[in-house]
């Protein structure tokens, strides 16, 4: 792998902005770079939601989002490395196996500040959001969204720690 081939997929990967809505438009995210995410929602909906209408919004849109981010990784991925030979069979051994097994596995978290906001993904793909009751009604939006925000890249960095471990461990 060339130095101009990690460069590509570094600006690509870093420039990468993905943006998604749950059905409806009530709620959207933008992804900036590797982990930026932002938080939006239609004009009023935040003040008439229910804790539980957010957690499943947020669980949603946080699966739409992942989403999203696959794709421009993988466009990202073909763009840096257009050599052909890479699109052929994988060659696919014990390790890899035992790898994907432990990725499978694999559960992230991230908390706002305070606590109230929690996500969690277990392999990336079975998504779980927790509003402590109480939230809306100590929460401005701008501040429920920050919170959002926070746990997030909370998620996010923990995800990369524990996939730079488990690569480790993996092919050590």
């Amino acid at each position: 792998m060339g130095a101009s081939t990690v460069g590509i997929l570094a600006d690509r990967l870093d420039s990468m902005r993905v943006r998604v809505a749950v059905p409806g438009g009530d709620v959207q995210a933008l992804l900036s770079g590797r982990t930026s995410v932002t938080l939006s929602f239609a004009d009023g909906y935040y003040a008439r939601s229910t804790e539980q209408d957010l957690q499943h919004k947020l669980a949603a849109l946080a699966q739409l989002l992942w989403v999203g981010r696959t794709r421009e990784y993988n466009n990202a991925l073909q763009e840096a490395f257009s050599n052909p030979t890479l699109n052929g069979p994988a060659r696919i051994g014990a390790r890899d196996i035992a790898f994907a097994e432990a990725r499978a596995q694999l559960v992230a978290t991230g908390a706002s500040d305070d606590g109230r906001i929690r996500l969690t993904v277990q392999g990336m793909r079975h998504w779980t959001v927790r509003v402590a009751p109480g939230t809306i009604r100590a929460l401005e939006e701008d501040e429920f969204i920050a919170g959002v925000r926070a746990a997030a890249a909370r998620l996010i960095q923990d995800q990369l720690d524990q996939m730079a471990l488990l690569k480790a461990r993996s092919y050590a």
